[in-house]
């Protein structure tokens, strides 16, 4: 097959869910196929980074425009209201990239057309060829737990505009595609309710499982570890709930407990935590391998979310025992006890990690479950082949 691949941003390096999903799938897909990727330029090493995707013998059409990426600006938002967009979707409405776009389209025969996530979904008015809609969550579940976390009035209503916003993009915009991929059944139910009938597919997220293995001879006493992008409020939450309402009822009876919050791009607000006894912040690191190894227990203390972890299944290829709230782990089918612990209440978070802490027999049980667990249905290998299934699907109609 001849795949053209939009994604609204270069894959590498991989310092995000979003990031590590479209890398792995593109690896996947680009062994029996041609495969051509349109990116737009939002980091100053995107232009040094694609030759990471190019290894795998994928055609990159970087468009450069680092530059003028329009942030929240008084236009953006203006330009989102008359086309009723997304904000977040409004930001990534870039001619020169709808122009890219349309050269492509002129000059190459490909058989299907693959957009990853509303933000290049918006440019399928372009092309009439077979298309997929790849949905990594459901944008107006994340807003909508926003709106119900925030006690402030007028961001309230700011995130209540852009859970409406997706809402009507998920209602819109979905059917027009030939199948729409989503990471979880819960998040394809989302879908369904919209688009005709058996064209939203689940694709779940998956890890690399020869990159991602145990190493128990690094792990730390007492060592509590979360990873995710700091910059992103849902993990700004996770960790500010954690140090809050969590940490302090863990160190009563586990006094050595430290927590490590990794991830680029800091806030204010997770800066801060690291002046709190106990508490390291990293910002961006090079390689989150070592900071997995060592953990003794993974914590993903998460409130608001959609899609699935992959910080999860990574946390579980490397055999560590995770604790987790319902969110966290939601799409996940993990068995609770006995491949992770789940927990919502802060003294229920804390006694399970107390418990993970205090009993090595039991963390290590709970981790080596874990990564039988990613090797049988989370391998990125068997994740590929199956989007190749959804596409070979559509083209033989």
């Amino acid at each position: 097959m001849k795949i053209l691949f939009l994604s609204p941003t270069v894959p590498y390096p991989l310092t995000d869910g979003g990031r590590i999903r479209v890398y792995n799938l593109l690896k996947q897909i680009a062994q029996d196929n041609e495969v051509t990727l349109l990116a737009l330029e939002t980091q100053p090493t995107d232009a040094d980074s694609i030759s990471h995707i190019q290894q795998y013998g994928i055609t990159v059409h970087l468009v450069e425009h680092l530059h003028t990426l329009p942030r929240v600006s008084l236009s953006t938002l203006l330009n989102a209201f008359l086309r009723r967009q997304p904000i977040t979707v409004a930001r990534y409405n870039v001619s020169i990239y709808r122009q890219k776009l349309q050269e492509l389209l002129a000059s190459e025969s490909f058989d299907i057309v693959h957009y990853e996530m509303f933000h290049t979904a918006q440019f399928h008015t372009e092309s009439d060829l077979p298309s997929v809609l790849s949905q990594q969550n459901v944008d107006s579940a994340i807003w909508h737990r926003l709106t119900d976390e925030t006690a402030n009035i007028f961001y309230k209503f700011a995130y209540w505009t852009q859970q409406v916003a997706f809402q009507r993009y998920e209602r819109v915009l979905s059917p027009k595609f030939d199948a729409v991929t989503c990471t979880s059944e819960i998040d394809a139910a989302i879908f369904e309710k919209h688009c005709p009938k058996d064209i939203v597919k689940i694709i779940p997220n998956g890890v690399d499982v020869n990159h991602f293995t145990p190493d128990s001879e690094s792990e730390d006493a007492a060592h509590l570890v979360y990873i995710g992008s700091m910059d992103w409020y849902p993990n700004e939450d996770a960790v500010s709930f954690f140090a809050d309402e969590v940490l302090p009822i863990i160190r009563e009876s586990v006094q050595n407990a430290k927590f490590t919050i990794v991830g680029g791009n800091p806030s204010e607000n997770v800066q801060r935590l690291a002046g709190r006894d106990g508490i390291v912040v990293t910002g961006r690191v090079p390689e989150i391998r070592p900071y997995f190894s060592a953990a003794s227990v993974f914590v993903v203390p998460l409130r608001i979310g959609s899609g699935t972890r992959l910080k999860i299944l990574e946390a579980l290829a490397m055999g560590k025992a995770v604790v987790s709230t319902t969110v966290g782990a939601e799409g996940l089918a993990l068995k609770n006890g006995e491949e992770i612990m789940i927990a919502d209440e802060p003294n229920h978070f804390a006694e399970a990690v107390i418990r993970l802490l205090t009993d090595p027999a039991l963390r290590k049980e709970v981790g080596v479950n874990g990564r039988l667990r990613v090797e049988q249905d989370y391998d990125w290998c068997n994740i590929g082949r199956e989007l190749l299934t959804v596409y070979e699907s559509i083209l033989s109609k």
